[in-house]
């Protein structure tokens, strides 16, 4: 019997990397080539952050929606939150809608009701909690990687409504969690000029502050609360590809965390591994094989 299921989708198996489109604007597949990289770099994130013995955790994509309207996303972004629903009661309860529905001639969604979860937004949510009424002895720095979405509202090249985000996170007093935050961005950006990418280290708004922060951007960019990495990622697009953060006393707050008897600051670095793999196949092309020595050193790809 002959295998067919790669002979329908060549490009599936081809040694070029590539994410593939969806129907669905801003939904995309990664072929084997292209996810080989992302594994690749989630290696090399953590072995850059291997001198802080972060504590590896594992997350769900889906998160309690009480969660997001604790922390300010819901009153902040409801426009990029993605809600899950679900149908009622047993099947024969479903059946009984839908004989409802059909006589009355209403849509399929009629039936659903919303759920108490929601999609992960980003991957650090999921970390706060598990300190919660702590008091720490030393600072602590936990890790994780997740498939988040946001419902984003342009289909601009890069910008996904799925994707994967490894997060850093150290909980601290404010001095040092800030200077964690620094050293993050020089250790990117000279990460991320090592495999070649045109970098650049921008203030921006931090969108953990919520409606307020979006009021108070400007105030934000001053205190640096906020700094993403920018880079080339195709179709003449430059998206931020990591970033790192400063939360003041965000999550210390709401999370009863404390640290010597004081309410805990925290800070944490992200990097969006999709969005680094196309700057990283707009700046050296489809095939891994062929990329710059360095490049395939610092990621262990292709031919050394």
């Amino acid at each position: 019997m002959t295998d067919t299921s790669t002979a329908a989708q060549p490009h599936l198996s081809t040694a070029d990397a590539a994410l593939i489109p969806t129907e669905t604007p801003g939904i995309a597949v990664a072929n084997r080539s292209f996810d080989a990289i992302v594994a690749a770099l989630r290696s090399a994130l953590l072995t850059l952050s291997a001198p802080q013995q972060p504590v590896s955790v594992a997350v769900p994509p889906v998160i309690a929606r009480a969660l997001l309207e604790r922390v300010g996303y819901v009153d902040g972004f409801p426009n990029l939150l993605g809600t899950v629903h679900s149908f009622a009661g047993s099947p024969a309860r479903w059946h009984e809608l839908q004989l409802a529905r059909d006589e009355q001639n209403a849509p399929w969604h009629t039936a659903q009701q919303i759920t108490d979860v929601a999609v992960l937004p980003a991957t650090c949510y999921h970390l706060y909690p598990l300190f919660e009424g702590k008091d720490l002895t030393e600072p602590v720095v936990v890790t994780a990687e997740a498939y988040c979405y946001r419902n984003e509202g342009t289909h601009e090249h890069g910008r996904l409504r799925s994707f994967r985000m490894r997060e850093f996170v150290r909980i601290g007093v404010a001095d040092e969690v800030t200077e964690w935050r620094d050293a993050w961005v020089a250790r990117a950006e000279r990460w991320l000029g090592d495999l070649g990418l045109d970098v650049s280290v921008v203030p921006a708004s931090d969108p953990f502050f919520g409606g307020a922060g979006r009021l108070m951007g400007a105030t934000q960019r001053e205190q640096q609360l906020k700094w993403e990495l920018t880079a080339p990622v195709g179709d003449g697009a430059v998206q931020a590809v990591a970033s790192a953060n400063y939360h003041k006393d965000h999550f210390g707050t709401p999370f009863s965390i404390r640290i010597g008897g004081e309410t805990a600051h925290t800070a944490c670095a992200a990097f969006g591994l999709e969005r680094i793999t196309l700057a990283l196949l707009a700046a050296h092309g489809p095939d891994p094989a062929s990329w710059p020595a360095r490049v395939r050193a610092t990621l262990a790809v292709g031919p050394r």
